[in-house]
């Protein structure tokens, strides 16, 4: 003979309805620090003459995205050009090898993100 169980997860269905927009959001956010800070290393590294490419950078922000970027009529021919030599230790690449080399603490900030929207 079976026994029936009958579960009840109308607590669940109203729980997880919450969670979805406050994680999204946390996500959102952090995704947009991760671009702060993605900006703010890349800054280190971009090529610095007169500082116009370096002031040029800036992040923009969408629901789930973030975008990192150098405007200048010269901003990518530096990047994709590592070979030129900078002064004061600048290097081409300035945006790709900071993402590269810190994808842990890129990592770190979304995942802090989402713990603490959950608590």
């Amino acid at each position: 003979m079976s026994k029936q169980i009958t579960w009840d997860i109308s607590d669940f269905n109203m729980r997880s309805a919450q969670i979805i927009p406050a994680m999204t959001q946390a996500v959102s956010k952090a995704v947009g620090e991760a671009g702060d800070e993605l900006l703010r290393l890349s800054a280190l590294e971009v090529p610095h003459d007169t500082g116009e490419l370096q002031n040029s950078g800036k992040v923009d922000k969408g629901d789930l995205e973030a975008s990192v970027s150098y405007n200048t009529p010269y901003a990518v021919r530096m990047h994709e050009h590592p070979e030129y030599k900078f002064q004061k230790g600048r290097k081409g690449k300035y945006l790709e090898d900071p993402l590269k080399n810190n994808i842990s603490k890129f990592r770190n900030i979304i995942n802090n993100e989402i713990k603490e929207s959950l608590k």
